[in-house]
């Protein structure tokens, strides 16, 4: 258990410096522009080095070149690109106080000495790169801070062979989704589980009294507590250990993106940040079972996964979690066949396509998931809270009904690929909505829902479609403005109760004034929206009202 001091870490000189010298995404994607920018997506790094070379080899760029620039190019080329630099550009762009803590922290390493303090070329043995924060994370307690400055390995971004076994991986796709369903509500304690270059707990310490990082990396540990160095946080404990084990109190809030790819246990190509050594799912399948053992009365826990289905079971993580009062939301987002995942995890760890190490790890992935039977294998988020009776919910203040005597929680799986719109309060704010009105849903009954007046969010755009000369539309749909951006089908009736759904009626009311419009039956449409509703307030498109109507 790591001891924390009070003062403000050193190593923030650094970061101080590399932000004053504009190492920061917004300000290297204006540098290098944004077809480069885009290539450095795709993991291509070559048009962004030949940008910073040029900036400081060509003597004409050179001449063109800002001294800016030409300081932006030489952190670039060093941090991000794991690229030699002459000593003395570094400690020009750096400044002496910060590159001597660079060296110091070990971030900078050189050989040969153009005088007695300066290498003639240098190299940055980890990647050094800016992170700028997401919608939805606190920010504002100093200037700067809607940036930071992660340690990690260089990865298969500037490495062209295999990666190493216990290479410590930086923010890559899966970090950033977690980054961005994460609730970013203040609490007392969380907890990042496989912390890895520790992005997760960097953020949670922005809304978090106190945090917990573990991992079973003792150089993972190290990495990320140097980024907490650097940016200035000394309320994370970083404890080494297996998943849970180090955890000794409950926690308010718990994320994990765990090493959740599966791996044959045969296979040459293993990685601690991605493989926790255990068959098929089984590391998410006893981490997710466990999660409420360690979650505070009203705690919630968002993790990442992978598992598998045969053609047997399609069951999922809602399955395992048997705590009757910890609920569970698992959304899918994305499905491969074993081929299609193998070739991918393969490709992530570095193998060359159509050599002999290729070949050899294909044939390993697809007979371990032959020998289960695997038909796909989902990739999804896991969202679980447990009960407190003392934490106020989204319900409507309608009277109690017999359901909601329930002691079981909420157990649903929903399969949303659509990608995530635009979410001006962040991704992690729309999945609590969703959460809780599934909740909410899972003990409402008919009666209650017929009760209930709902609001629409604001964000939805309604489309009808008309053949032309026809007056009635051929099709009516509803598009949401945030969340998954999902489109809805609509009928008639349904587009009605959408139009008027302000609070001030309840579902049965405007039943009632629908089918006299319509000329239908108002029990049998009473009974037809309230289905129709509930699938719409589980995907958010409709809420609750928070006040009871004038009866």
């Amino acid at each position: 258990m790591t001891e924390h001091s009070e003062t403000i870490p050193r190593e923030t000189i650094l970061a101080d410096t590399l932000y004053r010298a504009g190492y920061t995404e917004p300000r290297l994607r204006q540098f290098w522009g944004s077809a480069v920018s885009d290539a450095l997506v795709r993991n291509n790094a070559a048009p962004a080095i030949h940008v910073c070379l040029t900036t400081l080899d060509s003597e004409a760029a050179a001449e063109a070149a800002s001294e800016f620039d030409r300081r932006l190019a030489v952190l670039a080329l060093l941090f991000h690109f794991h690229r030699e630099v002459e000593g003395r550009l570094i400690r020009d762009a750096l400044g002496e106080e910060a590159y001597d803590i660079a060296v110091a922290a070990g971030l900078i390493v050189g050989h040969g000495c153009d005088d007695d303090t300066t290498p003639d070329k240098a190299l940055a043995p980890f990647a050094l790169v800016p992170f700028e924060l997401p919608v939805g994370v606190p920010r504002g307690f100093r200037p700067g801070d809607a940036n930071l400055y992660l340690v990690s390995d260089h990865g298969t971004l500037v490495e062209p062979g295999i990666l190493g076994g216990d290479f410590v991986l930086g923010l890559g796709g899966a970090g950033r989704t977690l980054v961005s369903i994460t609730p970013r509500e203040r609490v007392e304690l969380a907890a990042d589980i496989g912390t890895g270059c520790g992005i997760q707990a960097l953020l949670l310490a922005r809304h978090a009294n106190r945090v917990i990082a573990t991992d079973i990396s003792h150089r993972a540990l190290h990495l990320a507590e140097l980024s907490a160095r650097l940016n200035g946080i000394t309320t994370i404990d970083f404890r080494h250990g297996s998943m849970l084990e180090p955890l000794d109190e409950k926690v308010d809030l718990l994320v994990s993106n765990p090493p959740f790819v599966i791996t044959p246990r045969t296979s040459e190509v293993t990685f601690e940040y991605r493989d926790a050594g255990m068959s098929g799912d089984r590391l998410v399948r006893s981490l997710f079972a466990a999660i409420p053992e360690v979650l505070a009365p009203g705690g919630r826990s968002v993790c990442l996964g992978n598992w598998e289905t045969t053609s047997a079971s399609d069951e999922g993580p809602e399955a395992w979690v048997t705590d009757p009062e910890t609920s569970v939301l698992v959304i899918e987002r994305e499905t491969l066949d074993p081929v299609a995942y193998a070739e991918t995890w393969i490709r992530d760890g570095g193998v060359p396509r159509a050599g002999e190490d290729w070949n050899r790890a294909t044939a390993a992935w697809l007979d371990d998931f032959a020998s289960r039977d695997v038909a796909q294998i989902v990739f999804g988020y896991v969202l679980m809270s447990r009960a407190d009776n003392d934490v106020p919910t989204i319900a409507p203040p309608a009277p109690a009904s017999p359901a909601t005597d329930r002691t079981e929680g909420l157990r649903a799986r929903v399969r949303t690929t659509s990608a995530a719109a635009n979410n001006p309060h962040g991704l992690g704010e729309f999945l609590s909505t969703v959460f809780a009105l599934r909740s909410w849903l899972a003990t409402a009954e008919a009666g209650e829902i017929a009760d209930t007046a709902f609001t629409r969010s604001p964000d939805l755009v309604e489309h009808r479609h008309h053949v032309p000369g026809e007056s009635e539309p051929t099709s009516i749909t509803l598009e949401q403005g945030i969340g998954f951006g999902q489109v809805f089908d609509l009928d008639t009736a349904l587009a009605g109760f959408v139009s008027v759904a302000d609070g001030s009626l309840t579902l049965r009311q405007t039943a009632n004034a629908l089918a006299q419009l319509l000329d239908v039956d108002p029990v049998a449409l009473e009974d037809q929206l309230i289905a129709q509703v509930r699938a719409l307030v589980a995907e958010g498109v409709l809420l609750p009202a928070t006040e009871s109507p004038a009866p």
